[in-house]
């Protein structure tokens, strides 16, 4: 008998450690979910949007909550799209934060100016150059030698395009004969200026701003904003200042030739912020492995 119930008893202890061990791993693993769902998340890039800061098949790691977004211009993030055809699969983005709420963005061929400040193009943005035949054999020579990818090499009847940083095409230039280093030229990038709306305050409506924010202009008004040559009418009235409910922000992808960003999809509300990348985990780059994201 004593034998039985001292086997009964481990028995139960050994039950018990289980149903705790168990519960253990319930409760961590509860807390890593809930820490990925509100602080941070590991990310898959799956774009060249911020080439060469980062590369597709990059892993990243992202604040998802809280994170001071006030704080962090020139910071890369996770957003949405806001498109109104886009609400059902909104494609996540990434890209890097220019423009904050209220700023007036001048985008001009080498840098922004955001509230008539100047500030340079990050120096990992890639831009298009145009080399002539005669520099084409040398320069993709010296490219090859100094292990620079050639990025949507096109060739062209009377030489070829192709895409570099401000660092790497500085690199070439200085292994390039002297009659060869001033022959090819970056192809210029077209300027716009925009204000970015900030919540509560008075917006003007003219044609630029109807155009670039017209989605947004839709998305506040339940879709009851009209627009018809040039102005925006509320229950058929014109109207020419409107109050947003939300912050808007404006990214731009370091690779501005084939990055998706507000120049496509526009202003990005506040609620379509997703997180802020701080930590790349894995990389085949060994220069970006393990490395935090500026």
């Amino acid at each position: 008998m004593k034998n039985e119930e001292s086997i009964g008893k481990k028995g139960g202890i050994g039950k018990h450690r289980l149903f705790h061990s168990a519960l253990f791993i319930l409760l961590l693993a509860g807390l890593l979910a809930g820490v990925r769902f509100f602080v941070a998340e590991s990310v898959h890039l799956s774009t060249d949007a911020m080439e060469t800061t980062l590369h597709r098949g990059d892993f990243v790691l992202a604040h998802k909550f809280p994170f001071q977004i006030g704080k962090a211009r020139n910071g890369i993030f996770l957003y949405t799209s806001p498109l109104r055809q886009d609400s059902l699969a909104a494609p996540l983005l990434v890209g890097r934060c220019i423009g904050m709420p209220g700023d007036t963005i001048e985008v001009e061929p080498d840098c922004y100016r955001i509230n008539g400040e100047e500030y340079p193009r990050s120096p990992n943005t890639l831009n298009t150059y145009y080399i002539p035949r005669e520099a084409q054999e040398e320069l993709i020579s010296v490219m090859k030698r100094l292990r620079i990818p050639e990025r949507d090499l096109s060739l062209q009847t009377n030489g070829c395009t192709l895409r570099l940083t401000p660092f790497e095409e500085y690199q070439v230039r200085e292994e390039l004969p002297a009659s060869l280093r001033d022959v090819w030229k970056v192809q210029p990038v077209p300027a716009y200026q925009l204000v970015i709306p900030r919540k509560g305050r008075a917006y003007r409506l003219d044609s630029l701003s109807l155009f670039a924010c017209r989605d947004a202009l839709l998305r506040e008004t339940q879709g009851k904003a009209v627009f018809r040559e040039g102005r925006m009418y509320l229950e058929g009235k014109q109207t020419d200042f409107f109050f947003f409910t939300e912050d808007y922000y404006w990214f731009l992808s370091d690779n501005v030739a084939e990055g998706i960003d507000s120049r496509h999809v526009g202003i990005v509300p506040a609620s379509h912020i997703m997180g802020k990348l701080f930590f790349c985990w894995y990389s085949k780059d060994p220069n970006i492995r393990f490395k935090h994201i500026q």
